[in-house]
């Protein structure tokens, strides 16, 4: 008789199979049966044509390295010094500083998309500073996407650099100058964080369309859009994006193992967290330097928004200009929030949902990952694919694989599917640190007590986890109200989402309507973020006083 732990690894086996192993299955056999593509009397796809599609793959390929690589060197580049100085130094104002970090991590790439490519790329009308498109082709792309990673690094890494053992560093500073501590043991005690950050821009970057898209950059996902827009074969998407797929995967789990051999290596240590080095005179010129490249960061696409917001009027016909004026922009915004108003119920709902349905999901397989075994590596495998997929071929594997299913296809129900797929690695990886603190001695003690397995998680488990599970709501929610690739894809006729309805207006142009709907979408995304970044406080908190 199967007993507690198995019918939770059924109900959770289930639920994976149900968001992403049905949906590649289903995929896969239509590529390989030929259904939707050339193939021979045997029902396996024509070697010529294999050939033909997979000497196309070299030029996406090149592309992507040139992407992923310039955001992961620019934003560690950047990144790496933000992270030691915010926290490690006492810098001045680096309370507020990692607060706008925190929130710009919950920045849909779109917003992002709207301020640097609309105020410097080739998707405005005019350019921010009057020249011609600063931003263009894969380096203007590597650039937007590096600005979006320097906060997932200088948060990631900064984690790593807080829990480097105080000794250590108590110990070469006796022989060694600051500087040669924090490049020789704080830096290299944290490489694993180092590391990890890098890979999640490269996961982020990698698998997203929306910048290169508007600068015409084909990428893997790129071009897996671009294949699955003009009907080609199931056979030749996954030809495009099962080799960045597989790669980002196989080292997403390596990195887990390698993190998980690293920390038990650490040495024991009486402090909880290295403390923060007194710069002495340096204090104010880095903070004053913090403070230059946090304004370098967020100002410019900011400012190009408010500034395309408040252009109204204008005329073409006698030669006159739209003039900026702070009336204009309130009235720009005005129109804004009207005209999103029905999105956001819309996408509103559709989130709740997705968030919902991955924080129940996130929370069981937390739960079983207490425990090593072979279910374990499974879910982990399962969560990196699930980061590493494309959002456009997740988005046409949901499609195709619940075509004939009306419960699903063309409905509501497909797109949280694909919010739960887009948000659930994120959501496991905020309740884990949660839900691994559960102290055993108080499971034992309810098992003693005489609570079986369901009242030990029900009445123990979860209620000592709430502050995990709000948090990771929150986190999920704003990040299912963010996604795009996938949505996009699946989005039924009659509903509009966000992201869909600012990135499908983007491609005729930013303008002040298009500036104006980003500033209240980012107020929008910049209020919930808020709330989850509070929640995630308070869970770190409380996990430091116990």
């Amino acid at each position: 008789m199967i007993g507690a732990a198995g019918m939770g690894r059924v109900a959770t086996g289930a639920a994976l199979g149900i968001i992403v192993v049905w949906p590649l299955a289903a995929t896969m056999r239509l590529a390989l049966g030929g259904e939707a593509g050339p193939s021979t009397s045997s029902g396996l796809i024509d070697a010529a044509a294999f050939g033909r599609e997979a000497g196309l793959v070299a030029g996406p390929a090149v592309e992507t390295l040139r992407v992923v690589g310039g955001a992961v060197l620019g934003s560690l580049a950047v990144g790496i010094p933000m992270a030691l100085a915010l926290f490690r130094a006492d810098v001045p104002g680096r309370a507020a500083v990692l607060g706008m970090m925190a929130l710009a991590i919950f920045v849909p790439m779109p917003l992002y998309a709207a301020g640097w490519v609309g105020g410097f790329g080739n998707a405005g009308y005019q350019q921010a500073f009057g020249l011609r498109p600063m931003l263009e082709g894969w380096a203007g792309a590597g650039f937007v996407h590096a600005a979006a990673g320097v906060p997932w690094v200088v948060l990631l890494t900064g984690i790593g650099l807080k829990g480097v053992e105080p000794e250590l560093e108590e110990s070469a500073r006796l022989d060694l100058p600051l500087w040669r501590v924090a490049v020789g043991v704080t830096l290299r005690r944290s490489a694993g964080a180092v590391a990890g950050a890098a890979l999640l821009v490269a996961v982020l970057t990698s698998g997203d369309m929306t910048v290169t898209d508007l600068l015409l950059v084909r990428t893997y996902a790129e071009e897996a859009y671009v294949q699955y827009g003009l009907g080609r074969p199931p056979w030749a998407v996954a030809l495009v994006a099962v080799p960045p797929t597989l790669a980002l995967m196989a080292a997403m789990v390596l990195a887990s193992r390698v993190t998980e051999g690293l920390e038990s290596l650490r040495l024991a240590s009486g402090t909880r967290s290295a403390g923060a080095w007194a710069l002495g005179r340096w204090r104010w010129p880095v903070g004053g330097l913090v403070g230059g490249v946090t304004a370098a960061l967020f100002g410019p696409p900011l400012a190009a928004l408010v500034w395309r917001a408040g252009r109204i009027g204008g005329d073409a016909s006698r030669g006159i200009a739209p003039g900026w004026s702070v009336e204009g922009l309130g009235e720009s915004l005005s129109y804004a929030m009207a005209e999103v108003r029905e999105p956001v119920v819309q996408t509103g709902m559709v989130a709740a949902l997705g968030a919902t349905a991955s924080v129940i999901l996130a929370w069981a397989l937390a739960w079983q990952l207490r425990a090593r075994g072979v279910w374990r590596g499974v879910v982990v495998a399962l969560l990196a694919l699930m980061l590493a997929l494309p959002g456009p071929v997740a988005g046409m594997a949901l499609k195709l694989s619940y075509l004939h299913v009306p419960i699903l296809y063309d409905t509501i129900g497909i797109v949280v599917i694909g919010a739960v797929l887009r948000a659930l690695p994120f959501a496991v990886l905020v309740l884990w640190p949660a839900v691994r603190g559960v102290p055993a001695a108080v499971l034992e003690s309810a098992e003693v007590d005489g609570w079986g397995p369901w009242g030990r998680v029900c009445r123990v488990a979860v209620p000592m986890t709430r502050r995990g599970i709000a948090g990771a709501w929150l986190v999920a929610f704003v990040l299912a109200m963010g996604e795009l690739p996938i949505t996009n894809l699946v989005t039924p006729a009659g509903m509009e989402s966000l992201t869909v309805f600012l990135w499908g207006q983007m491609h005729f142009g930013v303008d002040s309507r298009i500036s104006s709907v980003g500033l209240v979408l980012l107020g929008i995304y910049a209020g919930v973020g808020g709330l989850a970044v509070a929640a995630i406080r308070r869970l770190l908190m409380a996990g430091a006083r116990s």
